[in-house]
């Protein structure tokens, strides 16, 4: 074996090594909660479908998607009971619930109706 094949042996087996090591520290340092799944817009947690919120503003949007990049459908009003189906982080780290109306939206929406309202305005 050559020296230029011996030190690319050499060279190639330690840049492997390496990243296997900074690898192994960024997944051990990683460990997700049980319910937790990524997306390539955030992260998204499940919930036992149990929890039920209200709103806490009037006019609320209700969008296809998490993130303010979502379409809105229409929109929820102060008191609206919702029960959170799923949550997700976005981009931004702002988390959004995947909800269900209890009841029909003064906003046009059905009981029902199922969409994503950042989680900042529910209790």
């Amino acid at each position: 074996m050559g020296r230029k094949a011996l030190r690319t042996l050499v060279v190639s087996g330690a840049l492997v090594a390496g990243v296997g090591l900074v690898g192994v520290s960024t997944a051990s340092a990683m460990i997700p909660d049980p319910g937790y799944s990524s997306g390539r817009g955030g992260t998204t947690y499940s919930t036992d479908r149990s929890v039920f919120k209200s709103v806490t503003v009037d006019g609320l949007r209700v969008r296809t998607g998490p993130g303010p990049q979502s379409t809105v459908l229409g929109l929820v009003y102060e008191g609206q009971p919702v029960q959170v189906i799923t949550s997700s982080r976005d981009w931004t780290g702002q988390r959004w619930d995947k909800v269900m109306l209890q009841r029909d939206s003064a906003g046009g929406l059905p009981s029902g109706y199922i969409g994503w309202i950042t989680e900042e305005y529910l209790y």
